[in-house]
């Protein structure tokens, strides 16, 4: 019951947040973790890169749209990666990478959405930071600024429709249009500052953003993404699928999955939050009756949530998930934070400043270094 839980905090992404530390931006995620499915084709329904994309390693159509088996992780095909931390950029990237013992193929950053204008012309230092980075950009993109809720209706009245022309633009000029767009991301997450309480007012105004970036960007994936184990029941009535704009203006569905609220002291205890409403496994279903690829955008061990430490077997456990339902997963991306009052789910950082989480990284290298 998502309204019963304690509130935690949520941070967000200011301006000029990429060339300070992670944990001094508000990036921090602690949040509000805080039956039969048809058959569908195993083969993910993102079309071929048009002429224009960006070719071989960095083009996110040709690098989800590689075959893959289910039973293993990531293998030769999966689309496996991490946000930079504590710096958003390639360096950061890599140093993580190299700990684990195997190269990431996905970088998930963000925009600063200190305003309209910073959010999308102005979020140039995003690609900027990731100009060397050999491999697909996931880039969460807000679909108003922060502190900016009552822009909503504005935005779904078209009056930025422009703003989202120039975000879709940037990416081109960038070499970066072909790239995944996780666009109003965690919309049903408490704090979130695009929170869908008004169902048909989010929708106008997510498919005004999709079809004005992609009027400019064609090339672009957008990436519906939900926040794991609960919406609010003031928002998207209480159901985030109910605030699903259409297949049309989706490419792919994706959650984001954090060990806390619950957290998973068991394999029983996991499996039950994954097939739950809001879980992993229920919005995995969902995308493939919609014949949509599936993503895990950000997910990691939380010591600062409920668990009240570092929980190893978590890391095993969605390692499994991904290996299970490998043939549809078009990428996942671990989220490294250190940030104060943020869920703390560094794996490799030996700075101060984070909860030392030793057996969940002993773990993951052994998982992904194979």
């Amino acid at each position: 019951m998502a309204d019963e839980r304690p509130p935690r905090k949520r941070l967000w992404l200011g301006a000029g947040a990429a060339l300070i530390a992670l944990a001094g931006t508000a990036i921090g995620l602690t949040s509000e973790r805080n039956e039969p499915v048809p058959a569908v084709s195993a083969t993910p329904s993102v079309s071929a890169p048009s002429a224009s994309a960006a070719a071989g390693t960095r083009s996110a159509r040709a690098l989800i749209g590689l075959p893959r088996t289910d039973g293993t992780w990531p293998g030769a095909n999966g689309m496996s990666g991490v946000n930079g931390d504590p710096l958003f950029d390639t360096a950061h990237v890599r140093r993580f990478c190299t700990a684990r013992g195997r190269a990431c193929r996905v970088a998930q950053t963000y925009t600063d959405r200190t305003s309209w204008a910073a959010m999308t012309a102005g979020s140039g230092w995003t690609f900027d930071l990731f100009s060397d980075f050999d491999g697909m950009l996931v880039v969460s993109q807000g679909l108003v600024p922060i502190g900016a809720s009552a822009d909503l209706p504005a935005c779904a009245a078209g009056d930025h429709d422009q703003d989202w022309k120039n975000f879709g633009s940037l990416m081109t000029r960038y070499g970066r249009g072909d790239s995944v767009v996780r666009l109003g991301w965690e919309f049903n997450e408490r704090t979130s500052p695009w929170r869908a309480d008004d169902p048909k007012t989010w929708i106008a105004c997510y498919r005004r953003a999709a079809t004005n970036i992609r009027a400019t960007n064609p090339d672009v994936l957008l990436d519906w993404t939900i926040n794991a184990h609960g919406t609010p029941a003031g928002t998207c009535g209480g159901v985030s699928t109910n605030c699903y704009p259409g297949d049309e203006y989706v490419d792919i569905i994706g959650i984001d999955n954090y060990d806390h609220y619950p957290w998973s002291p068991s394999k029983a205890v996991f499996d039950k939050a994954a097939t739950d409403p809001e879980g992993l496994t229920w919005l995995y279903d969902f995308a493939r009756r919609r014949g949509k690829p599936f993503s895990v955008g950000e997910w990691g061990v939380v010591p600062t949530g409920d668990a009240g430490k570092e929980n190893p077997s978590f890391v095993t456990w969605m390692h499994e998930w991904f290996a299970a339902h490998a043939s549809n997963l078009a990428y996942e991306a671990y989220f490294s934070d250190c940030g104060a009052g943020g869920v703390q789910s560094s794996l490799f950082r030996t700075d101060a400043a984070c909860v030392k989480n030793l057996r969940s990284a002993a773990i993951y290298r052994k998982l992904y270094s194979g």
